[in-house]
């Protein structure tokens, strides 16, 4: 097996740290931004690929297809299936939806989703579709990471962050879980690391086991270092803040934690709010 990783979405916030992570590791790691068609022979040269694009079902079920092709190539149909690759897709933990059922149980691999959107439950269609494909040509696996953070922050910074005054919409005590952008590599590490036979055809939330502050906690800590005012509203479609945020998504990371040894090293979110707001702002000058 090749220690070379391709990293579709390697230019964004989330696919950016993973391949960072992947790289510090000793994996030799390529990155695609868009073109898909014109990396077909370096995916056939790689043994772990990663879909960090950002679900959009065309674009993921391309990328699908491309590395169910390439597995074919590398195991000549299956005979040598020693040569499957891995393939990781991202997901996220916004695909559980509505899940108040279980009350503010974390919720693990073994809950099935209850997406509110069309665009959620297209993303739970695709992680089955991913899930569905493992075989000897390719083995597949989902990671489901909470809301990430550290750096200069990914879209829920840009959400937050640019909005002035800051507005708490809807629920003040929804919680959610999160994520630094180094554990999240981390965890894809160890998930490439793993043998084929632990990871195929697998799902792993990755999430802090006890970072999911309140979402007012979380705006107005936000609000504190960045210096704005905060204004509550009640949820609506108009909003800018999507509505499918009004709900409660805590995860229970144990079975990355049990069975791949992962460990998140970040102490959360909130503790280190100040510093993390600075990197944001000081890369949104720049940019």
């Amino acid at each position: 097996m090749s220690s070379n990783v391709l990293v579709f979405g390697a230019n964004g916030y989330i696919g950016y740290g993973i391949a960072s992570g992947l790289r510090r590791s000793g994996f030799h790691v390529y990155g695609v931004i868009r073109n898909v068609d014109a990396i077909a022979d370096q995916l056939g040269k790689c043994s772990i690929i990663v879909d960090a694009v950002g679900f959009t079902k065309s674009l993921s079920e391309i990328i699908l297809k491309a590395v169910v092709s390439a597995g074919k190539q590398r195991t000549q149909d299956g005979k040598l299936a020693h040569y499957a690759p891995l393939f990781i897709f991202t997901s996220g933990i916004m695909t559980y939806g509505d899940t108040s059922v279980y009350g503010l149980r974390p919720l693990d691999e073994t809950i099935k989703p209850n997406p509110q959107t069309m665009e959620m439950k297209a993303r739970e269609e695709h992680e089955n579709l991913v899930l569905a494909t493992s075989s000897s040509i390719v083995h597949t696996t989902v990671i489901r990471p909470g809301f990430v953070y550290g750096s200069h922050g990914g879209f829920v910074a840009d959400l937050f962050y640019s909005e002035k005054p800051a507005v708490i919409h809807g629920r003040r005590d929804k919680r959610w879980s999160w994520i630094h952008i180094d554990d999240l590599a981390e965890g894809y590490v160890l998930v490439a690391r793993a043998s084929r036979s632990l990871v195929s055809g697998q799902i792993w939330n990755l999430a802090a086991p006890n970072d999911n502050p309140t979402y007012e906690e979380v705006r107005s800590n936000m609000a504190r270092v960045s210096g704005q005012q905060i204004e509550y509203k009640e949820a609506s479609s108009s909003d800018r803040t999507p509505p499918r945020w009004d709900t409660d998504s805590i995860i229970n990371p144990s079975k990355a934690i049990e069975q791949l040894g992962w460990r998140p090293k970040h102490v959360g979110y909130i503790q280190e709010i100040e510093t993390y707001y600075k990197s944001w702002a000081a890369y949104k000058q720049q940019q």
